[in-house]
């Protein structure tokens, strides 16, 4: 134990010195830093914390003032953050963090002594004492059971958003206070795209948010939503029926203020409303349904949208929904078929959008895409490619977990 708790010493010190020079080098000269490096020197640090710590609760001679500090800060320091996002912004926050890394890794300079001497690592005298001590793991095991579960939970909810992050160009964030989305404002000469990423459930203040934020002028909405001309689905999703089973509201319910148009109508004159109060003409949003219809579906595709109705439908319960679908997904869904069906409703859904859009480009100052998050990333792409340049960012809070907890615990 002895040779594992000093090389968790040395790597500690190692990783707080390679992440300083790291976070120092670009401030200082063009040169490459030690980002590589780094991040493995990082990893078997974080990788060697978890035994370590357990091991405190065994081993009552490794010293806990030493090595709690060391392996806190090795915790909580990546998820530092995503627990105060506003530290992203704090261009010396990395500087910061490795230094105070190095600072704790000078801990055992205070507390090791080898004949009069400070040292870094554990010096053999310290392991003459007992081994074990059942004073020390049941204290050790009773501190721990508060906190062993809120650091699983923390780094759970952290991949969580790691994920969506990943899958979804950054456009959807999961946050210890809630879930974000993200709205993104790209221009290019006097014309403006906004990139707004939506989720068919979500509190009812988001949705009211984005659509009052749609000003008058020369703005169109492509708005998303599948048609089902033929009723081809026998059960459609039902939104509002999933937004009731968790207190929330449905994007179904989103309306955005102005004028419905068809496709057709682009090339057409756009007629001005007059304001009620001061009689004025006031060019309205035009909003324009560019999706698909079910028929552009393929029947792999038209299926699954069938069963996830059907089920969300029938259960009495939201979770038991998902329950009933993730078995049959199980037992049904080929991995050609998921092909297929992420094929359909990603890509093909993005292709029409992004046909409406080099439409809506020749004649409106403002186009507004408020689509799904999954959605965003090859739409963005595309925006990317006929040269609009990111000008703004903007989040909302589309899911305040306090608040959701708050009312289901009022219905109770």
């Amino acid at each position: 134990m002895r040779s594992f708790a000093n090389l968790f010493l040395i790597l500690f010190i190692a990783d707080g010195g390679f992440s300083l020079v790291d976070e120092l080098v670009p401030l200082l000269s063009p040169l490459a830093p030690f980002t590589g490096l780094r991040l493995l020197l990082a990893g078997a640090v974080i990788i060697m914390a978890v035994p370590l710590y357990f091991s405190l609760g065994i081993d009552r001679r490794l010293p806990k003032r030493v090595f709690l500090p060391l392996i806190a800060f090795t915790f909580f320091c990546p998820l530092s953050t995503w627990l105060f996002p506003g530290l992203a912004d704090v261009r010396i926050f990395g500087l910061l963090a490795a230094t105070v890394q190095v600072l704790l890794g000078m801990l055992p300079l205070r507390y090791f002594r080898n004949s009069g001497h400070r040292s870094l690592t554990m010096p053999p005298e310290l392991f003459d004492a007992p081994f074990f001590s059942l004073r020390n793991t049941l204290l050790f095991c009773a501190a721990s059971l508060p906190v062993v579960p809120l650091v699983l939970a923390m780094y759970l909810l952290s991949s969580a958003d790691a994920y969506m992050a990943g899958h979804t160009a950054g456009f959807m964030r999961l946050e210890p206070g809630g879930l974000r989305m993200t709205e993104r404002v790209y221009r290019r000469d006097n014309r403006t795209i906004r990139l707004a990423a939506m989720i068919h459930v979500g509190n009812r203040k988001y949705y009211d948010e984005l659509s009052g934020s749609i000003a008058a002028g020369r703005i169109v909405v492509l708005a998303e939503g599948v048609s089902d001309v033929d009723n081809l689905l026998r059960n459609r999703i039902d939104y509002g029926r999933v937004a009731g089973f968790l207190g929330l509201a449905s994007q179904q319910e989103m309306r955005f203020r102005g004028r419905l148009i068809e496709e057709d109508e682009f090339d057409s004159p756009r007629p001005d409303s007059q304001d009620e109060d001061t009689g004025k003409a006031v060019n309205q949003p035009d909003i324009l349904r560019a999706d698909v219809d079910v028929s552009a579906f393929r029947p792999p595709t038209i299926l699954f949208l069938d069963v996830i109705g059907k089920h969300l439908r029938e259960s009495p319960t939201f979770i038991k929904g998902l329950v009933a679908l993730n078995s049959w997904g199980e037992k049904n869904i080929t991995p050609e078929m998921h092909a297929v069906i992420m094929d359909d409703i990603l890509h093909r859904r993005n292709l029409v959008v992004i046909r409406h859009l080099d439409q809506a480009l020749a004649r409106y100052d403002t186009v507004v895409i408020p689509w799904g998050a999954l959605h965003m990333e090859e739409i963005e792409a595309e925006v990317v490619k006929r040269g609009f340049k990111l000008q703004e960012e903007r989040q909302r809070v589309s899911i305040d977990f306090l608040k959701l907890l708050q009312g289901r615990l009022d219905s109770l």
